[in-house]
C-alpha cells in the first residue's frame, strides 16, 4: 500500500473540510503549486487533487491549476470535482491528469461511466464511492444518492481492478483514525478492487494498519497539513512497500 498525499481546493486556495461540511472549512496558508512542488521535493509520485468548487458547482474549475502542477512537478494526479461529461474528460487527459475520479456520475449515470471506461480503459478512473455508512454521497457530498455501496457497484461488474476511493465521511477531516472496519468489509466483500482509504488518517500507525488490512492505497491530506506526519515521513513509509 502506497500513502498519496492529498491537496482540496476551493478557489485556488488549499483548504479542508470537517466531515465534507463547506461551512466548516479550514483554509490554509499554503500555496497550492507550491505545495506540490514540496510533494515532488520530498521524492514523492502521486498526488491526489480535489477541485472542491467543481465537486459544488457541478462544473471543473480547477483544471488550469492541474495543468501547471504536471508541467511544474512531473506528479502522476488523480483529479476530481466537477466532471460531467466525455468533453471534461478529454480536457483533462490533454492537460495530463493520470487518472480521472468519477464520483457523483459514478452513483447517477453509472452506464455513461462504464461506457467510458470501455473506451479509454478502466485503469484510467477511480470511482469515488464516499458514503454516510448508508448511502453514497454525490455533489461534493452534498446530496444523497440514495443507492448503497453495494447497488453502485453492481453496475461495474464487468470491470476488474476496479480502482475504488472511499471515504467514510465521517471520519473525514477529524482526525479520529479511519474507518477500518468498512474497509475490512468492502475487501472482503470485492476482493478484486483496488481499494483506496480516505478519512480519518492522523497518524502513521493508522496507514500501517490499512496497509496489513490489504489496501491498496492510501489519501492523506489534514494530517500532512496540520504536521502530524512529514512527507518525508510519507515517502519513508512508501519506500517500506518497493
Amino acid at each position: 500500500m502506497i500513502a498519496i498525499p492529498a491537496i482540496d481546493l476551493i478557489d485556488g486556495k488549499v483548504v479542508r473540510l470537517f466531515q465534507g461540511d463547506y461551512t466548516q472549512q479550514t483554509e490554509y496558508e499554503t500555496d497550492a503549486l507550491a505545495y506540490a512542488e514540496e510533494i515532488r521535493n520530498a521524492g514523492l509520485n502521486y498526488l491526489h487533487l480535489v477541485d472542491l468548487s467543481g465537486a459544488k458547482v457541478g462544473r471543473i474549475i480547477h483544471a488550469n491549476l492541474m495543468e501547471k502542477m504536471v508541467i511544474q512537478t512531473s506528479l502522476k494526479i488523480d483529479f476530481g470535482g466537477g466532471v460531467t461529461s466525455e468533453n471534461d474528460l478529454v480536457e483533462l487527459f490533454e492537460k495530463g491528469v493520470s487518472q480521472v475520479v468519477i464520483g457523483s456520475l459514478s452513483a447517477k449515470e453509472p452506464e455513461l461511466v462504464a461506457s467510458w471506461m470501455k473506451k479509454y480503459g478502466s485503469e484510467k478512473f477511480v470511482l469515488a464511492l464516499d458514503t454516510d455508512g448508508e448511502f453514497i454521497k454525490i455533489k461534493g457530498w452534498q446530496e444523497s444518492s440514495g443507492k448503497s455501496f453495494d447497488e453502485v457497484m453492481n453496475s461495474f461488474h464487468d470491470f476488474d481492478d476496479l480502482y475504488i476511493l472511499t471515504t467514510d465521511i465521517r471520519r473525514d477531516g477529524t482526525g479520529t483514525g479511519p474507518s477500518v472496519e468498512l474497509y475490512k468489509t468492502l475487501l472482503k466483500k470485492y476482493p478484486k478492487m483496488k481499494l483506496i482509504a480516505s478519512g480519518g488518517v492522523e497518524k502513521l500507525s493508522d496507514l500501517l494498519e490499512l496497509r496489513l488490512i490489504g489496501c491498496y492505497a492510501c489519501v492523506v491530506g489534514k494530517a500532512l497539513l496540520d504536521g502530524k506526519i512529514s512527507l518525508n515521513e510519507l515517502k519513508l513509509f512508501n519506500d517500506v512497500c518497493l
